[in-house]
């Protein structure tokens, strides 16, 4: 297909020499291709071909490809080209294993333009972000493990140093030992020595199992944040056999420990909520107006909108019976210490989705 009869939206027509942007196109390493309104592929560049074995890359053009990856990542594929064919614009971190067997994760980016016949195109872009998932990853798992280790350490000290102080008031109050004035003084500086090294240690626990006792806003990283979110519940993804799929997220202005919190409630909301499905969570960013945008949304069985008020509530039951807890209620105070706040998001596919506003500080 000749990119010369691409057009954008508001925006001039691409470049008319074919075999110069055809060579461009071809010797980056960026995955550049295009899709039609039905999701097939009408153009591939080379490094999106070589996720396909040899043999396999002739036969790619005019398909889906949903028929290489399981049914919920071809539903996930899928739904964000409808997406973006609907609102013009998808962002989204997906992970995806080449003919190598080795999983490798993109960062990809779909727009809609039209033919100079007013068809519509999605020309898609996924950066291969691998390297930087893999470090983000690792820095979540060395954080978690420091502070273990830190507990670990001045758990292990307590108890050695407060038997070296009570030995050191024995040496003092033992009648039967006449200490010189010299080694009261040393024994009266141990002493203080070993009471400092306590507060220390008493410190580094505290630290250690409390760490939010003060909201302290501060900009923070949200991928680190949904990392360890992703950590921290690893045992109830693994178990619901969930997929997590979650675009790049900016940096923002929030009390980490609480905006943790929030992501967390959300998700596991989804998990008690699929309704036998397996569970599925897409999250989306948009900054608009100076508010970010979070959209957590789900393939659970949704929320009626008569009732889309109500879920807030302090053990609110749906129709069912069953409770959603306090695990929304909590969510949307959070929000509100953060000058914003949760709605049920309208959303066009199945399921239901989140809309978490705070103020871009």
């Amino acid at each position: 297909m000749p990119f010369s009869h691409l057009k954008g939206v508001d925006a001039p027509t691409i470049a008319d020499n074919d075999d110069l942007l055809a060579f461009v196109l071809d010797n980056g390493p960026n995955l550049i291709f295009i899709k039609d309104e039905e999701s097939k592929l009408v153009y591939a560049n080379a490094a999106f071909l070589g996720l396909y074995a040899p043999d396999m890359r002739s036969g790619v053009l005019g398909t889906t490809t949903v028929e290489s990856f399981e049914p919920e990542e071809a539903e996930l594929f899928l739904s964000e080209d409808r997406r973006a064919l609907r609102e013009g614009f998808s962002e989204i971190v997906e992970e995806i294993t080449d003919w190598k067997a080795e999983r490798r994760t993109f960062l990809t980016r779909k727009m809609v333009f039209h033919t100079a016949d007013g068809a519509k195109r999605l020309v898609c872009i996924a950066t291969d972000i691998t390297d930087l998932a893999a470090r983000e990853r690792r820095v979540v798992r060395l954080n978690a493990q420091l502070k273990l280790y830190s507990h670990s350490i001045a758990h292990d000290l307590k108890n050695p140093v407060s038997s070296f102080i009570s030995g050191l008031n024995l040496l003092q109050r033992d009648k039967n030992s006449q200490l010189s004035e010299r080694s009261e003084m040393v024994v009266s500086a141990l002493k203080d020595s070993a009471s400092g090294m306590a507060g220390m240690i008493n410190s580094t626990l505290k630290a250690a199992i409390s760490e939010s006792e003060d909201l302290q806003f501060q900009k923070y990283d949200l991928n680190l944040l949904l990392e360890e979110v992703r950590f921290n519940l690893s045992a109830a993804i693994q178990e619901a056999n969930m997929s997590l799929h979650v675009t790049r997220l900016p940096d923002a202005t929030v009390e980490p420990n609480l905006f943790r919190q929030l992501f967390q409630n959300l998700i596991e909301n989804s998990i008690c909520h699929a309704g036998g499905k397996r569970p599925v969570v897409t999250i989306h960013h948009r900054e608009e107006e100076g508010e970010h945008l979070f959209f957590v949304g789900d393939n659970g069985p949704g929320i009626a909108p008569e009732r889309r008020d109500q879920i807030f509530s302090q053990f609110f039951k749906g129709e069912d019976g069953g409770k959603l807890g306090l695990g929304l209620t909590i969510s949307q105070r959070i929000a509100n210490l953060h000058d914003g706040y949760i709605e049920v998001h309208d959303k066009v596919e199945d399921g239901c989705c989140m809309l978490v506003r705070i103020p871009a500080r």
